[in-house]
């Protein structure tokens, strides 16, 4: 892997936006972990985010492993197909809010339809907390309250994807895992790619403990940390940067510079 060939907001933007980019990318790392330590512990052996998690699930239940050794199938094929339609839908609304000027959008480095994007993830997120708040816990609601998340989390991770930002996901880790431990073994990568890659790992690991943490203390309140956290993403991309506030120039950043 190497990122200096493919991070192609970097030789139009500054080392200071895209740090900010990053850490805002590890912010949505944590919120996943949140939501992922909510869905395996409440809704059983399931996440909304880690798909192949999930296609390992549904061989264990296809097989007859059943709650509590293994996974509750329904839930997880809901999971499934609610993560690809949210990859699908947002497929059309990254191409309709796509064109931000007359120039290559791939040079900002936080297009707008990210963050419009992000607006209807955030809604779902909400929706997601509302159900949770106002029902009592019923197999119906565990299919409805999977089925919202997995839809949000599938239109995250194309959102986040057509940044085409190296090794980067935030909502499964498997790359980004596999590149941190290729660069260090290498020693090929840039410390930008470290703070990356390592903070994305570690805030999913992070999200997860607080996700769990809040399940056993303040159960209410768990699911909503994660709505705050993508709404501060949301309000700090689309001020600090907004593709109104890209450096004109397209030479601020020359070959040595890495994300």
């Amino acid at each position: 892997m190497h990122d200096r060939v493919v991070d192609r907001a970097a030789a139009y933007t500054t080392p200071g936006r895209l740090a900010i980019r990053d850490w805002l990318l590890i912010a949505l790392s944590f919120t996943s972990g949140v939501y992922e330590a909510v869905s395996f512990l409440s809704f059983g052996k399931v996440f909304t985010g880690f798909q192949t998690g999930n296609i390992v699930f549904l061989g264990l239940g296809l097989d007859g492993t059943r709650p509590p050794a293994g996974p509750e199938p329904v839930t997880v094929i809901i999971s499934l197909a609610a993560f690809a339609v949210g990859a699908a839908v947002a497929m059309p609304i990254l191409h309709a809010f796509g064109a931000e000027t007359d120039v290559d959008e791939d040079r900002f480095v936080w297009p707008r339809r990210v963050s419009v994007t992000l607006g209807i993830v955030l809604v779902l997120q909400i929706a997601f907390y509302a159900v949770w708040l106002a029902t009592s816990k019923s197999t119906g609601m565990t299919y409805s309250l999977v089925a919202l998340e997995a839809l949000a989390l599938g239109m995250q991770m194309n959102a986040i994807r057509s940044l085409h930002v190296p090794g980067t996901s935030t909502t499964a880790f498997t790359a980004t895992y596999i590149g941190l431990v290729s660069g260090a073994a290498t020693w090929s990568l840039s410390g930008p790619s470290v703070r990356r890659l390592l903070g994305g790992v570690v805030a999913l690991g992070l999200g997860a403990l607080l996700g769990d943490f809040l399940l056993s203390n303040a159960h209410a309140y768990a699911p909503l940390v994660p709505v705050v956290v993508i709404a501060v993403v949301i309000a700090v991309a689309s001020e600090v940067l907004s593709p109104k506030r890209q450096p004109a120039s397209p030479s601020l950043v020359t070959g040595k510079l890495a994300a």
